[in-house]
């Protein structure tokens, strides 16, 4: 959907604007031409934006959602989020609510209407998924308030699907053993990070951003300073807040190992292709050097768990077997959540709160043996 400052043949600037249909049912489009530099259009399409709101163009000219969204991912999203929210919530916008809902004149919108979104998304989406649009179509109506386009947000007075918290599947000692054995055959570029997350409990973004010089093989310990994580097809590099302290883990002999011989075998390969290979010094990297796609990764994983015959489970779930292997074998809660990076101690408790009979029953057989 066009909203936005375009060049045309002649070199000058034009843009058009979604407004809704008309009563025949026909997109009617407002387009405005001969614009020499582009901020003359972007100012030029600003004010058309402010008579659109006053009523002051002609009816069928009013103001569609669709042109509302894109004026919002313009003065707002654009200006205000970081980058990777922006990319998803434009991703959002152009490809589910625009096409869907764009046609609707913004001051006409209903909340039945979105209702019926949220059931037509639901066949192919999530319903955290769904919410999340919701949450995005609210926020972009209550900044529409704000802005005095209209008077009512009406996303509060429908009702997004309630998300359904997804299940812990978590594979014990030997099956993380058989996994690795299996993945290192079928899957070897993938192998080390899949190795890394058991052996660590990182998350993905985490171990997709980790660089060499945040790995220090004498002391066998790493340091997350920063995560890499993927939206809208793009990559963003997201540096740890300066107030915060990196976090450090402590390596297992064995990832130690790994991670030397890996170490190696990115120096020879830069020796021979150059800085071409692997330019951001990632310690994961796919063949060509360059960010693994953390879809790529899961399809891996997956792979390797059909080879070995092993019940499927997520990436995610390999952190999760990392704390539960850890909680069972008697180490404290809060050597689990310091590995883990959760925020307070708390937070690891109620996630593995399922776990609390067993580690009890391992705390009561102690008390046996040490008292009479």
């Amino acid at each position: 959907m066009a909203g936005y400052p375009k060049k045309d043949k002649n070199g000058t600037y034009y843009f058009v604007l979604e407004a809704g249909k008309d009563a025949t049912g026909n997109r009617k489009r407002i387009k405005r031409r001969g614009f020499k530099k582009i901020s003359e259009a972007k100012a030029a399409m600003a004010e058309l934006m402010v008579e659109l709101k006053k009523g002051n163009l002609m009816k069928e000219e009013k103001m569609s959602l669709g042109i509302y969204l894109d004026y919002w991912m313009e003065n707002y999203v654009k200006t205000n989020l970081k980058p990777k929210t922006s990319a998803e919530y434009e991703k959002i916008i152009k490809k589910y609510l625009q096409p869907s809902l764009g046609h609707i004149m913004l001051n006409e919108l209903k909340s039945t209407q979105l209702q019926n979104y949220y059931k037509e998304k639901l066949e192919v989406l999530s319903a955290q998924s769904v919410t999340h649009h919701h949450r995005v179509l609210s926020k972009a109506l209550n900044d529409a308030i704000d802005w005095e386009f209209i008077s009512k947000n009406v996303a509060k007075g429908a009702k997004p699907p309630r998300p359904i918290k997804r299940e812990m599947n978590t594979h014990t000692g030997e099956q993380i053993n058989l996994l690795l054995k299996t993945a290192r055959e079928k899957t070897p570029v993938f192998y080390p990070i899949i190795f890394a997350v058991a052996h660590t409990g990182m998350r993905k973004s985490e171990l997709i951003g980790l660089t060499w010089n945040n790995v220090d093989l004498k002391t066998e310990k790493i340091y997350i300073r920063q995560t890499i994580t993927e939206a809208n097809g793009k990559y963003f590099f997201n540096p740890i807040p300066k107030s915060e302290k990196p976090r450090g883990v402590k390596l297992t002999a064995e990832l130690s190992k790994l991670l030397q011989i890996l170490k190696e075998d990115h120096e020879n390969r830069k020796n021979i292709l150059g800085d071409s290979f692997n330019p951001h010094n990632l310690v994961f990297c796919n063949s060509k050097g360059n960010i693994m796609a953390p879809s790529e990764i899961s399809r891996a994983l997956k792979r390797a768990l059909k080879a070995a015959s092993l019940p499927d489970i997520r990436f995610h779930d390999l952190r999760h077997s990392h704390a539960t292997i850890l909680l069972k074998a008697n180490v404290h809660p809060k050597i689990v959540s310091a590995r883990l990076g959760h925020s307070k101690i708390q937070v690891t408790m109620d996630t593995y709160s399922h776990l609390t009979d067993s580690i009890e029953a391992i705390a009561v057989d102690q008390l046996d043996k040490l008292l009479q």
